[in-house]
C-alpha cells in the first residue's frame, strides 16, 4: 500500500506540475500536509518516501516544462549559491565514512529540497497569491484535525508505534501531562513550523487588491488557523517565530484602517481563545529562566569549535543530525546526537560545508528585500524576518533542512523574496512618480533583450 501511495504521489505532482507550476506546488504541499498522519497509520518502509516521490514528480514536470528565471543579478547569484551548496555534499557522498544507505539518506537531507530556492525565484506575484489561497484551505483542514485531537484525543488519529514515538513522548503540556498536538503532521513541531512558514504569504496576500469577495475572507481564516495552530501545537520556539511575525506585521500595515482593524480583530480572537485554555499557554514557560537555560544547554550540547576540531572532514552524511528512519538506525557508525543544525552541518559536511552555509546565509540576509511601492512589500519583509528567525532558531534545534513540508515552503519563499518585483513594474512605478529608475547591469540587459534564463 505504501509503495502504491508513492506512485500516486509521484503521478499527482507530475500531472499537476505539467499543467502549471502553482498547481504542481499545491499538489505537493497537499501531500506534505497529510504526510505525517498517513505515515503514522501506515508504518511501512515506503511510507517514509511518499513526500519524496511527490517532489520527484514535480521535479520531472519542471524538467519537461522548464520555468524561466528572471535575469536579475540576485537570481544569477542565487543559482550559483544553489549549485555550490549541492555540489559539496555530492563530493562528500563519495567519502565512505558511513554505510551507503546512511550516506544516501544524509545526501537527501543536504540537497534534495534546495532546488526550491530556484523554483521560488521563478514564481510571479500572481502565482504567490494563488498559492496563498491553497495554503489557506490546507491550514483550515489542519486546524480542524487539530481541534478534533485536542478534544477527542490523539489515539483516534495516531496509533502508537515506532513512527509516532516522538508524538507520545511529547506529553509535557500543563500539569495534566497533555500531548502537544500534531494535527495531520509528523509531529507538533512540523505542524507549528509549517503554520509559521505560511504566515508571510497569507499576510501579504490579504493586503492585495480584492479579486473576489470570498478570497480575502478565506485568506484571513487561513491566517487565523495558522496562528491558532501555533498555540495548539504547544511548541515554544515556533511561538517565538510567530510572535516576531505578529509584531513586524502589525507595524508594517500602512494601508486602510479597515485592514488594521481586521488584523487586530484576528489577534483579539486568538488572545481570547488562548487566555481561556491552559493547554494553549505552554509558551508562558519561556518566562522561567532556569528552564530556558537548561533547555539551551541540552540543544547546544557540543561546542561548535569542538565539533570542527573533532570532525574537520565530518562524520559522513547522515552521521550527525539527519533524521534516520528507524529501520536503518542499526547501520549508523559512531552515531552522534545533537540538536543544533549548524553543528550537524559541521559533523556531516565538515568545516568547508559549514563555511559555505554561513556565507550563503550572510549573502541572503544582506540583500535588499523590496521597494517601497511593491504591493507585496509586507509579505517580502515578513519572509525576511521569518527566514532569519528560522536560521537563528537552528542553533537550538534540528530538522531545518528536512522538515515536511516546512522546508520546501521556507526555501520557496526565500527564492521568491530574492527575485523581487519585475523590472518592468519597478520602472513603471518610478517613471510614473517622475523619478529616475536605476537598473543593475544584469537588469539592463533584461530590459534591452527581454530574455530570461531557463532552469
Amino acid at each position: 500500500m505504501s509503495a502504491l501511495l508513492c506512485l500516486v504521489s509521484f503521478a499527482l505532482c507530475f500531472w499537476a506540475g505539467s499543467r502549471s507550476l502553482v498547481k504542481g506546488l499545491a499538489a505537493l504541499l497537499a501531500v506534505g500536509y497529510v504526510y505525517g498522519i498517513v505515515r503514522a497509520n501506515l508504518p511501512e518502509t515506503f511510507s517514509h518516501f511518499i513526500y519524496d516521490a511527490g517532489v520527484l514528480g514535480l521535479y520531472l514536470s519542471l524538467w519537461l516544462h522548464p520555468i524561466r528565471l528572471p535575469n536579475y543579478s540576485e537570481v544569477i547569484s542565487l543559482k550559483s549559491w544553489t549549485a555550490v551548496l549541492v555540489l559539496w555534499p555530492v563530493i562528500i557522498f563519495f567519502v565512505p565514512l558511513q554505510d551507503p544507505l546512511i550516506q544516501l539518506v544524509g545526501l537527501r537531507g543536504a540537497i534534495f529540497l534546495l532546488p526550491f530556492l530556484l523554483i521560488g525565484a521563478g514564481l510571479k506575484d500572481e502565482d504567490i497569491y494563488k498559492l496563498a489561497l491553497w495554503l489557506a484551505v490546507f491550514n483550515l483542514i489542519a486546524c480542524a484535525f487539530a481541534g478534533a485531537e485536542f478534544f477527542m484525543g490523539m489515539e483516534r488519529f495516531f496509533p502508537k508505534n515506532e513512527v509516532t514515538r516522538i508524538i507520545y513522548q511529547s506529553n509535557d503540556v500543563t500539569n495534566s501531562r497533555a500531548y502537544r498536538i500534531p494535527a495531520i503532521f509528523a509531529n507538533a513541531h512540523a505542524y507549528a513550523g509549517t503554520m509559521v512558514a505560511t504566515m508571510p504569504l497569507l499576510f501579504g496576500a490579504v493586503f492585495q487588491k480584492q479579486r473576489k469577495l470570498l478570497y480575502p475572507i478565506l485568506l484571513a481564516l487561513g491566517l487565523t488557523a495558522a496562528l491558532l495552530g501555533v498555540f495548539i501545537s504547544a511548541t515554544r520556539t515556533n511561538f517565538i517565530a510567530a510572535a516576531i511575525l505578529i509584531i513586524v506585521g502589525t507595524f508594517s500595515i500602512r494601508s486602510k484602517y479597515a485592514s488594521l482593524l481586521g488584523w487586530l480583530l484576528i489577534l483579539s480572537v486568538i488572545g481570547w481563545l488562548v487566555s481561556g485554555e491552559g493547554r494553549l499557554q505552554r509558551f508562558t514557560t519561556l518566562l522561567d529562566t532556569d528552564l530556558v537555560r537548561d533547555r539551551l544547554s541540552i540543544s547546544i550540547n557540543m561546542n561548535l569549535w569542538e565539533v570542527i576540531t573533532k570532525y574537520p572532514f565530518g562524520n559522513g552524511l547522515g552521521g550527525g543530525g539527519t533524521s534516520i528512519p528507524y529501520f536503518l538506525r542499526d547501520r549508523l557508525i559512531n552515531p552522534i546526537t545533537i540538536e543544533n543544525n549548524y553543528a550537524a552541518i559541521a559533523i556531516e559536511q565538515g568545516f568547508i560545508g559549514l563555511v559555505l552555509w554561513i556565507l550563503f546565509i550572510l549573502w541572503f540576509f544582506t540583500r535588499k528585500v523590496s521597494i517601497k511601492q511593491d504591493p507585496w512589500r509586507i509579505g517580502r519583509n515578513l519572509i525576511w524576518y521569518s527566514s532569519a528567525t528560522s536560521f537563528a532558531l537552528g542553533l537550538i534545534g534540528i530538522g531545518l533542512f528536512t522538515a515536511v513540508p516546512q522546508t520546501s515552503l521556507l526555501l520557496l519563499s526565500m527564492g521568491w523574496m530574492i527575485a523581487r518585483p519585475s523590472v518592468a513594474v519597478r520602472s513603471h512605478i518610478m517613471e510614473h512618480e517622475g523619478r529616475t529608475f536605476k537598473l543593475r547591469p544584469a537588469e539592463s540587459d533584461l530590459v534591452a533583450s527581454s530574455k530570461s534564463t531557463v532552469v
